[in-house]
């Protein structure tokens, strides 16, 4: 058991952690568990990244990039790359995330997640609003195209 918690640091609880660090890694923990909850860098305000006395999937191994569209700027990614990992590819690209929260140290997947905003809400919106699509994995073992 590890302790973990959240950004806010109300407390700190034991999980079953297990890394997950590739497709093949997450295919084994659906298939043999136990089951979990995706655990990234743990920047999330609330207890949403947490599953007390239970499992916590640690996606921060799934930090890498699918691929780029340079003329577009569309990256696809796995949900542990970190946000200001695609900041410094990006930016040197001409490129920059339209929508980053507080923290660069947020994962893609807690920023989906989480749906987090950025100083210029009123006019990029959230996150979310500039995601075309995500593959979700689920529970069983299927996989939803978002």
């Amino acid at each position: 058991m590890v302790n973990l918690s959240s950004w806010g640091r109300l407390g700190s609880w034991p999980h079953d952690a297990r890394p997950l660090a590739d497709r093949e890694a997450i295919a084994r923990q659906l298939a043999e568990g136990p089951s979990g909850i995706a655990y990234g860098m743990g920047r999330s305000y609330g207890d949403v990244c947490l599953n007390p006395g239970g499992g916590a999937w640690l996606t921060e191994g799934l930090d890498r990039f699918v691929s780029f569209d340079a003329g577009t700027g569309r990256l696809r990614c796995e949900a542990g790359v970190r946000l200001g990992q695609i900041q410094r590819f990006a930016v040197p690209r001409g490129w920059i995330l339209p929508v980053t929260p507080g923290t660069w140290m947020a994962t893609v997947g807690g920023a989906i997640a989480n749906d987090v905003h950025g100083k210029n809400h009123h006019r990029a919106g959230c996150f979310g609003n500039h995601v075309p699509a995500f593959e979700l994995l689920r529970s069983d073992g299927s996989r939803q195209l978002c």
